[in-house]
């Protein structure tokens, strides 16, 4: 890690550039306040990964990774300060925070956290040694390597349907692995398990992960039953990036960062939103919404402050 440099000072900075992130963007730089947006890979979260978008009103019939190309174009016309940075820490400095990447330090009086999450990792033996070698968590990236290969998709909500959707068109064989009786997914979702090369295998666990090293070749589940496959799409749902954030200590529970009506986090002007907060609907709809929420508070704050 190369020496960080002296502070740069901002009214705000957004660490992360998926849905709520750059909708907030939006609103602040209308509002002529200019954040810094700090992304640690590319822009748009897990939109990038979402093979259709059909819920978010005004788009449709269009993939994920358009969705966010549209978002950060958007937010690159206003000019708004983007740098490809992880962030590794956050320490309190008086009244004001100091945002601490691989390379810089930020200075900034608000926060707004919309890292999102990341996807939940398959827990069976050999699953780590596969990792890139077969198992993948997003079927819209690695999909294409599979082509008339068989695979399996681990899970049964809706990222799971819609990737079991999208390797059907690729895939010579779908089967769709999940450990319960019943598939969560909605209604609509659960189409695909109507295709000819789709089957459904409920009440089932990968238990062990088979290669020859340089792929997988076969799984284990815990009912002993081999399925041989080329790939496993993992889709069991996604964890909190928090590590960046553990020294603000921030109330939070098994689902995220626990805010209030305004987007608030139990730590002073620091604000959450999108899927890093606690809430019971995970979508491109209502993470934008609290972007434009969490802005729209700190920007009265800022206004109140500022006379």
């Amino acid at each position: 890690m190369g020496k960080t440099k002296s502070n740069v000072s901002f009214d705000v900075v957004i660490i992360g550039a998926g849905p709520a992130g750059l909708c907030a963007a939006i609103y602040f730089k209308r509002a002529g306040i200019t954040p810094l947006i700090l992304e640690a890979s590319a822009p748009g979260g897990t939109l990038n990964k979402t093979h259709k978008i059909e819920n978010y009103p005004g788009y449709q019939d269009g993939d994920g990774s358009t969705l966010a190309f549209r978002m950060y174009s958007q937010v690159e016309e206003l000019s708004v300060p983007f740098k490809t940075e992880k962030v590794i820490d956050i320490e309190k400095e008086n009244d004001d925070y100091v945002i601490i990447t691989e390379n810089n330090r930020y200075k900034t009086s608000y926060i707004l956290i919309a890292t999102g999450k990341t996807p939940r990792k398959l827990e069976a033996t050999n699953a780590g040694e596969y990792e890139n070698k077969g198992i993948s968590y997003c079927a819209v990236c690695d999909g294409a390597l599979y082509k008339g290969k068989d695979v399996i998709v681990v899970g049964g909500g809706n990222s799971a349907m819609e990737a079991a959707d999208y390797m059907s068109d690729i895939a010579n064989k779908v089967y769709i692995v999940n450990r319960s009786d019943t598939l969560k997914a909605d209604e609509k979702e659960k189409e695909v398990i109507k295709r000819k090369n789709v089957e459904v295998i409920l009440n089932a666990k990968v238990k062990k992960v088979i290669g020859d090293k340089e792929k997988v070749t076969s799984v284990i589940l815990d009912n002993n039953e081999k399925i041989n496959t080329s790939a496993i799409f993992v889709c069991i749902g996604q964890e909190s990036n928090a590590a960046y954030y553990q020294n603000l200590s921030l109330d939070s529970d098994g689902k995220g960062i626990i805010v209030d009506d305004n987007m608030k986090t139990s730590c002073n002007n620091v604000y959450a939103a999108g899927d890093s907060v606690s809430k019971d609907l995970y979508q491109v709809v209502t993470a934008t919404s609290e972007g434009a929420i969490a802005a729209t508070n700190i920007i009265k704050k800022i206004r109140k402050s500022n006379g």
